[in-house]
């Protein structure tokens, strides 16, 4: 395994920049050509693009193979995102060191959507480790360069690892997000941020506790009112219960829910301690970089 590679991503939360990161979805096909046309509409303006890994438990093209895919073939910085719920301890193991032997350590370890919600409902979801019990395994990997059976790594490889927080869940769950910083993780994204000033109030409330961690707002470009209505069936996403029927009568939907998410960005670039934005379209890449020049953040 080589030595840490000092990504863009990496340089950003080191050096106390305003970190930019966006997100792309394998298609359900085993064809990556129009995942690469995606990545690279958006590669120029972002530090980093996180793969997800079958989002709302659907099959899909899996996150290593498009990550390999990106950083092999396209030169793109990426964020490999696995997910528990549906390996036991040997697998997710031997996922981790699949991504090191592709030279890909940046990580977003997450449970996952659960099968239920998914196309095949029948699916069994193993849930052998939790979150916490993810990130511990990375971190172990890392720190004391050993697996969770003992075995000895013949050096430590260099993950930084990321995980999710939702601000907004009611009540909030403290002993999750102490569970996930108290196990090693480098970084969080949290959930779409529509209420900045709730927002605000949960970023200052848990200040001392995050410490040092690095934390990314998520940020929906939602550019539809099917869009709205969909998302907001999503477990874990918090849209204005309005939004769906403000975007149905607007003349210009796409352009309503550009504005919105521009307003959402500058208002949370107010707030301090912020290291990143995570912005998430759902296909629609161009669109967050008419996001990023309508904010001023775009880079040509």
């Amino acid at each position: 395994m080589k030595g840490e590679e000092i990504t863009p991503l990496r340089a950003k939360l080191r050096g106390g920049d305003l970190a930019v990161t966006s997100d792309i979805t394998p298609p359900r096909l085993p064809d990556l050509a129009s995942l690469g046309e995606q990545a690279l509409v958006l590669a120029p303006h972002v530090d980093a693009i996180f793969v997800t890994e079958s989002p709302g438990a659907r099959p899909r093209v899996g996150s290593l193979a498009a990550a390999v895919y990106l950083r092999r073939e396209l030169a793109i910085p990426v964020v490999l995102q696995l997910v528990a719920r549906r390996s036991n301890r040997i697998a997710l193991q031997s996922e981790l060191l699949s991504a090191a032997a592709w030279g890909i350590y940046d990580l977003l370890l997450l449970r996952g959507d659960p099968a239920t919600l998914g196309s095949l409902p029948e699916a069994e979801d193993l849930n052998c480790a939790d979150t916490p019990s993810f990130i511990a395994m990375a971190r172990l990997m890392r720190d004391e360069a050993r697996l969770c059976d003992g075995s000895s790594l013949r050096e430590p490889v260099p993950f930084l690892i990321g995980a999710s927080v939702d601000p907004f869940e009611d009540p909030f769950d403290e002993e999750g997000l102490a569970a996930k910083l108290d196990a090693g993780v480098d970084f969080l994204v949290t959930q779409p941020v529509f209420d900045v000033a709730a927002f605000a109030h949960w970023l200052q409330a848990h200040r001392v506790m995050l410490g040092r961690t690095a934390l990314l707002a998520g940020v929906l470009l939602v550019h539809s009112a099917g869009m709205a209505r969909h998302m907001a069936r999503v477990p874990g996403i918090h849209l204005p219960p309005s939004l769906a029927r403000e975007l149905s009568l607007s003349p210009d939907p796409a352009g309503a829910g550009l504005e919105l998410a521009c307003e959402i960005v500058h208002s949370l670039l107010q707030l301090p301690g912020l290291a990143g934005l995570h912005l998430m379209h759902l296909g629609n890449a161009p669109g967050v970089v008419e996001l990023l020049r309508a904010c001023g953040l775009a880079r040509r």
